[in-house]
């Protein structure tokens, strides 16, 4: 199973508070009747850990996600009339959007259901390099279990660029060759990871990756 990921900004006019209304209320209204989608989230930014600086081609202010069965049922969304109405709201609310399609590989696969969410975008150093040639590394990096550690961990990695949307707004190219997710028992073990030795090492202690932004975000299912 793959998932499309939109990495988007908010229409300069409008305000953060709009914007994430929007996008939860109306935007979530139309892209939940899309076909082949057999979940749909949304990844709101509540907090900013680290971004690069200047943070290249575009901001980010959602995240979102749409997993398929695979890109050929992406595809045939795309040519869908619930796709195209869907096109049709993104210059209401925002700014410029790139578009990516990755797989995700569990590092720790515990079962959970909620908790504060964690995003850490990378990209390669090297040119061409698979992050899944990294994956020991970024599991290793996760060192022992502790009060603070996350309970799930997905490592997601960018395999396709080539499905942008035409919709009115300027076609983005962040850098992002990868996606991480974390999963921990609430907001201040978050916090406390994040600046513990084991977070540092996991987000910025890998020689062949590179951090480019680290979120805490606000997760709403809307299938």
């Amino acid at each position: 199973m793959i998932f499309r990921s939109g990495l988007f900004s908010r229409r300069a006019d409008i305000t953060p508070a709009q914007f994430g209304e929007h996008w939860l209320r109306v935007h979530g209204h139309l892209a939940s009747s899309m076909p082949g989608v057999h979940r749909y989230q949304q990844n709101h930014i509540s907090e900013r850990f680290y971004e690069l600086m200047p943070f290249p081609d575009h901001a980010v202010d959602g995240i979102s996600q749409q997993w398929f069965d695979d890109v050929a049922a992406m595809e045939r969304c795309e040519a869908s009339p619930e796709y195209a109405a869907v096109k049709r709201d993104i210059p209401n609310f925002q700014g410029a959007i790139t578009i990516l399609v990755l797989e995700g590989e569990p590092l720790i696969d515990t079962p959970t259901d909620g908790g504060a969410k964690l995003l850490v975008l990378t990209r390669a150093k090297a040119p061409g390099l698979s992050l899944r040639d990294v994956l020991p590394s970024l599991n290793d990096s996760l060192g022992e279990a502790s009060a603070a550690a996350p309970h799930r961990v997905v490592q997601n990695m960018v395999v396709d660029r080539a499905h942008p949307v035409s919709a009115q707004v300027p076609q983005g190219r962040v850098p992002v060759d990868g996606i991480a997710e974390l999963w921990f028992a609430d907001r201040a073990k978050l916090r406390e990871w994040v600046a513990s030795d084991t977070g540092r090492a996991f987000i910025g202690g890998q020689l062949l990756l590179e951090p480019l932004a680290v979120y805490a975000v606000d997760e709403k299912r809307i299938v």
